[in-house]
C-alpha cells in the first residue's frame, strides 16, 4: 500500500491514474514554466540551521528533465519536503498543507534527473485559482465516468457499532451517503470534521449517513473516544467495499431514493465535502 496525497490506494491500477492526476492538479502550473535554481546559491548558514546539506548537490527541474505526465508521488515518508526557508516539512503536517491549496511543489533533481526532494513554495492567488477548476473538472470527470453511477445499488444488509440495523431495502425512499474509510487512512481522518457538518445540516431529513469502515469494532469504539464522527460507523466492511468497486480511500458514493447510485468520487481535495452537499441538495429538491 502507498500513500499519496488526498488519497489510500491499494490498488496498483488505480494507484498510476491517482498519482499521475494528483501531480497534474497540483504541478502543472510550475513543470511547463520552471526556471533553474541552485541550492548552492542558498546561504550555507541557512543550509546547516536547517540541516538539508543533502540538497546541496540537487537543482530545481528545468524544463525538460521531468517529461510531462511523468508519475510522481508526493510522500514525505518517501521523498523530503522542505519549505522555502528549506525547514524539514513533518509528515503529520504535508497533508494539511497540501490540501489546502496554498503552496505548489518545486521538484529538486539529482544529476540523472532524478526527483530526490521537493520545496514548497508559495502559490500565487492565480495558480490557486486554476488548481481549484482543475480539480473540480477532474472530479467531475471521475464522477460523470465511473462504471457504478446509473445503476442500482448493491442490496446490503449491515449492524453498525452501536447495533442499529441497516439494509438497502429498508433505507428505500431515503439518501444514503456512504463513506469507505479506515482509522489509519490520513485523508480519511482528515476530512472528518467537515463531513460531520454535513450530518448536522441534514439532520431531520430523509438522508442517512453510513460510515463503512475496513477496521474491527474495537479499534472504531477505541478511535471515537478521542475523535468525534457522526456517521453512522459499520465495522469489518470490506466485502462491501469490494462488492462497490472501493479500491482507494476516502471513497465517498451516494445512493438516491431509488436505490440508484447517483456519485461517486474518491480522494480529498480542497472541494470534496462540498461537492457532497451539493449532490446531496440536488437529491432533496
Amino acid at each position: 500500500m502507498r500513500k499519496t496525497l488526498g488519497v489510500i490506494i491499494r490498488s496498483v491500477n488505480q494507484q498510476k491514474n491517482m498519482i499521475k492526476r494528483i501531480i497534474t492538479i497540483l504541478a502543472i502550473t510550475i513543470l511547463s514554466n520552471i526556471t533553474l535554481a541552485q541550492v548552492s546559491n542558498v546561504p550555507q548558514d541557512t543550509l546547516v540551521k536547517n540541516n538539508i546539506n543533502a540538497l546541496k548537490s540537487l537543482k530545481k527541474a528545468e524544463p525538460g528533465d521531468i517529461p510531462p505526465g511523468t508519475p510522481i508521488l508526493l510522500d514525505p515518508s518517501s521523498t523530503p519536503m522542505y519549505y522555502e526557508d528549506f525547514t524539514l516539512i513533518q509528515e503529520s503536517d504535508f497533508m494539511k498543507i497540501m490540501i489546502s491549496g496554498d503552496y505548489l511543489p518545486e521538484a529538486y533533481v539529482d544529476s540523472s534527473k532524478v526527483v530526490k526532494a521537493f520545496v514548497l513554495r508559495k502559490a500565487t492567488e492565480f495558480e490557486k485559482e486554476q488548481m481549484k477548476q482543475m480539480q473540480g473538472k477532474m472530479q467531475n470527470i471521475d464522477n460523470a465516468s465511473h462504471e457504478l453511477l446509473g445503476k442500482q445499488a448493491y442490496p446490503f444488509s449491515v449492524t453498525d457499532i452501536s447495533g442499529k440495523d441497516y439494509s438497502l431495502e429498508n433505507l428505500k425512499g431515503k439518501i444514503i451517503v456512504i463513506n469507505f474509510w479506515f482509522v489509519e487512512c490520513k485523508p480519511c481522518l482528515m476530512e472528518i470534521p467537515e463531513l460531520n457538518g454535513l450530518v448536522e445540516k441534514y439532520k431531520g431529513k430523509e438522508v442517512v449517513f453510513l460510515g463503512f469502515a475496513t477496521n474491527e469494532k474495537s479499534k472504531i469504539e477505541s478511535f471515537i473516544k478521542t475523535k468525534k464522527y457522526d456517521y453512522n460507523l459499520v465495522a469489518d466492511s470490506r466485502e462491501i467495499a469490494t462488492l462497490y468497486n472501493v479500491n482507494a480511500y476516502p471513497t465517498h458514493l451516494i445512493i438516491d431514493s431509488n436505490s440508484i447510485i447517483s456519485y461517486y468520487v474518491t480522494g480529498l481535495g480542497p472541494t470534496t465535502v462540498k461537492d457532497l452537499d451539493r449532490h446531496i441538495e440536488s437529491l432533496i429538491k
